[in-house]
């Protein structure tokens, strides 16, 4: 029993059977829509917020960009960025419409382009008013839109707050103009494109209280973006010179680094001060000049890079002619004056107020002697200094286009770069009237009759192309020196051409010659024979021609003023070269110039 209960409480574990694991089944495979749409948006998301995160940088880092060019770099980005835009669409413009043989079609091209100068340098404002001033200078040789344009633009320079006027003088001397001076008028006299003009008065140095004229100064404040805006428009400026050679195949960027530099002293308001001292010495040494002209002394105690005082001139422009009139003085002698200071500048000194516009030469009454009138030069910013070579070859050349010494003038040119065949042109523009070395054959004078204006146009741009084809060579000073010419052309005939400055200019050159001409080089012994006489008898052909210089001139005032009583207008020496040069440019070039043509 008990072994049968045993067997029966004990039973053999009953065996397991484990059923063999299948793997788990693969989910189905997505469609080709679900691939296509798993590839196009999950993976894209992280790079599509990167680029979002990027733009929303480079957007906030421009907007930082502008925000500091606004506020601390006087908008000198903005402007060069203007000045781009400029340059891109007239290249574009002139590349795609500029076609000679469709005239409505220029027309309209120059229209275009004159608005969107115009509008830069209304915007950009600063140097570009300087730049605008230099082309409105010679605007009557470009098309009609430009000189509508530019006509403006002398006036178009705007004044600084008082603050700016405050900070600039204090960032130079550490105080304000209120403690430097007794009396500071905060109301500018003048505003130019770099500074502006206010009237003051000193203090007394000894306590004793200023009479009514005395102790009053002219103190000129540089705006404050000046020195800030100028590397930026000037690198703009050499820009797009470069581009409009490259695109217009004309020679013009070889003179843009030249005219850089002489921008950047103007700026300085020290070099200024420097160079009017340099010409107060000129004409203290110059005995025909001492008292009939002079330059308001300079107060170095209040003068610096960015501020310049000096006397106070009263004193009324070169070309106001009721004012002159009124104060008894005559009209020729003032002219005289001015045109004798600028050759004695050229021909003698070497040292050349380069800016004689009218507002920059002003008359009074001699100190000396009230009756009389005396010439003030003020705004000495821009000069340039003649190398001794360069003024002598340009003394020689003046003589030699006198007296019909073809072969030294054919020389000098070519000494500057200018080629023989464009002598003709190169002495027009030295006299700024037609002149020609050498006749014309019939055959010639027929052929440039024949030529289209088109035609004409297009060999001015070889000439010009040809005459400066080594550039190298060409005298830089020559620009600025034919710049100044042009406006004392331009002065004398706003008031009735009443000075022969033709004439004037010639005998300052034959004595700027001499002085650069050791008396021992031109003798007997030293020239031979030969050469001693042709010298000598040059001599004696230069003083003929001078007489009859005169003698026209004189000739010519007599004729205007019978025209005038006559009713009609009268045509004075400048404006018979006018109507000279006038015609050579439509016959020769193509190049149609209106009245505005010797406006300085």
């Amino acid at each position: 029993m008990l072994g049968r209960h045993a067997a029966t409480r004990w039973r053999a574990p009953a065996p397991t059977f484990r059923l063999p694991t299948s793997p788990s089944p693969s989910p189905p495979a997505p469609s080709i829509r679900t691939r296509l749409a798993s590839t196009s948006t999950q993976p894209r998301s992280k790079p599509t917020r990167k680029r979002w995160r990027t733009f929303g940088a480079v957007g906030l880092a421009t907007a930082a960009v502008f925000a500091y060019d606004k506020e601390f770099n006087a908008d000198a980005i903005s402007r060069s960025l203007r000045t781009a835009a400029f340059g891109i669409t007239l290249a574009a413009d002139f590349k795609l419409n500029f076609d000679v043989s469709k005239p409505d079609q220029v027309d309209a091209l120059h229209e275009r382009t004159a608005r969107r100068l115009a509008a830069l340098i209304d915007d950009n404002k600063g140097l570009y008013i300087k730049l605008g001033q230099a082309m409105a200078i010679q605007a009557a040789i470009l098309p009609k839109p430009y000189r509508d344009a530019l006509g403006g633009v002398f006036d178009a320079a705007p004044k600084i707050e008082w603050d700016e006027v405050v900070r600039v003088f204090r960032g130079e001397f550490g105080v304000d103009p209120g403690e430097a001076f007794e009396h500071f008028e905060r109301e500018p006299l003048a505003s130019a494109s770099i500074a502006q003009v206010h009237r003051a008065r000193l203090k007394p140095v000894d306590g004793r209280p200023w009479k009514d004229d005395e102790g009053w100064v002219a103190v000129k404040i540089r705006k404050e973006a000046v020195p800030k805006q100028m590397e930026w428009d000037l690198f703009c400026y050499r820009a797009l010179l470069w581009t409009y050679e490259r695109l217009f195949d004309l020679p013009v960027a070889f003179i843009s680094q030249y005219i850089s530099e002489q921008m950047r002293k103007e700026a300085n308001l020290k070099t200024e001060a420097s160079n009017a001292e340099r010409t107060a010495r000129y004409l203290a040494d110059e005995p025909s000049l001492r008292d009939r002209a002079t330059v308001p002394k300079v107060n170095w105690q209040w003068t610096g890079e960015s501020v310049m005082t000096a006397d106070y001139v009263n004193a009324c422009r070169l070309t106001d002619k009721d004012r002159i009139a009124a104060a008894g003085f005559s009209l020729k002698q003032v002219m005289d004056t001015a045109t004798e200071v600028f050759s004695a500048m050229v021909f003698k000194w070497g040292f050349v107020h380069s800016d004689p516009h009218p507002g920059n030469i002003l008359v009074r009454g001699n100190p000396k002697n009230p009756s009389e009138p005396q010439v003030v030069l003020i705004d000495h910013g821009l000069y340039v200094e003649l190398p001794e070579k360069f003024r002598h070859e340009y003394c020689l050349l003046w003589r030699s286009l006198f007296v019909g010494d073809v072969k030294s003038i054919e020389n000098i040119a070519v000494n500057w770069g200018i080629r023989r065949e464009n002598s003709d042109i190169f002495a027009s523009l030295t006299l700024l009237r037609p002149h020609r070395l050498r006749k014309k054959s019939p055959e010639e004078q027929n052929k440039t009759t024949a030529v289209s204006r088109s035609e004409q146009q297009a060999s001015l741009k070889e000439r010009i192309k040809t005459m400066l084809a080594q550039e190298d060579l060409l005298p830089r000073p020559l620009v600025f020196v034919t710049r100044a010419m042009r406006m004392m052309q331009g002065n004398n005939q706003a008031v009735g051409s009443p000075s022969n400055r033709i004439n004037i200019l010639a005998h300052w050159a034959a004595t700027g010659l001499a002085i650069s001409t050791p008396q021992h080089s031109q003798s007997l012994r030293a020239l031979g024979l030969r050469a001693y006489t042709v010298e000598k008898l040059r001599l004696v052909i230069f003083r003929v021609v001078l007489v009859f210089v005169d003698v026209g001139f004189v000739l010519t005032r007599v004729r205007a003023w019978l025209q005038e009583r006559m009713g009609r207008k009268g045509e004075h020496m400048e404006d018979l070269l006018e109507k000279q040069v006038t015609e050579m440019a439509r016959q020769e070039f193509g190049v149609e110039l209106d009245d505005s043509a010797f406006a300085g």
